[in-house]
This record gives structure tokens, sequence and C-alpha cells, in this order.
């Protein structure tokens, strides 16, 4: 029983450590740490992720975009993934101040990334976020 209740406090431990450092992020809130943008202009779509202040892109993950176009649009490729991707490099070993994608686009565009984004101390699960064009 002694060690029963050791495991109980270590865990509450840890998980009251992780939020007090502002790590607890709930798991479906981790879309919340970045913002899309996609536009569209003169045949091209540029996908732009850019985390909120404090969280990075994490580069080390396999980031994968899957897009879709409206009706009587082309796109030159519906699926991006990490070998697509152009990172700005935040400084920090696997971790990027944004990361954007650039493909040929005709009509408007919607699509969803999966990524995962990290904080100085800790990374989230893979979760996807979506977006649409202009």
């Amino acid at each position: 029983m002694k060690i029963g209740s050791a495991v109980a406090l270590s865990t509450l431990g840890l998980v009251g450590a992780l939020s007090a450092s502002g790590i607890a992020v709930a798991e479906e809130d981790f879309a919340s740490t970045v913002k899309i943008e996609a536009k569209r202009e003169g045949g091209k779509l540029a996908i732009n992720i850019q985390p909120k202040e404090s969280w990075y892109v994490n580069t080390e993950y396999n980031i994968k975009c899957t897009l879709k176009a409206a009706e009587g649009g082309k796109l030159e490729k519906a699926e991006l993934t990490k070998a697509d991707a152009k990172f700005v490099d935040a400084g920090k070993p696997g971790k990027a101040k944004s990361a954007s994608f650039s493909v040929g686009a005709e009509g408007k565009v919607e699509g969803e990334c999966k990524l995962v984004t990290c904080s100085d101390n800790a990374c989230s699960s893979p979760f996807k976020t979506s977006f649409k064009s202009n």
C-alpha cells in the first residue's frame, strides 16, 4: 500500500509541476497553440503555420497537410509533407518559429495539417488543425 501511495503522490506532483509551468494544455486545445493562414495569389497557395508566443513547430515530427480544392479548382499536390515545408529556425534543436508551404492552386482550398508543437519544456501530442484559403 505504501508503494501505491508513493506512485500516486509522484504522479500528482508531476501533474502539478507541469500545470505550474504552463505546459498543461488540454489535448483538444493544442490547435490553439498555432495560427494557420492560407492565401492564394497568382496561381499559388501559401500556407503559413505560426505558433503563438512561447510555442514552436516541432521539426522532427513528420508534419502533413491534406488539401482539397473547391469545386472546379485544381491543386498541384493534394498532400504536403515535412519534405515540402520551409522552417524558420528558432535556434533550438528540433524547434522552428514557423513552418510554411507553397503549392500551385486554382480556386479556393481547404484542408488540415497534422503537426506537433513544443514549448521550451515539453511537446504536444500530434494534433490536427483546419484552414480555408481566400
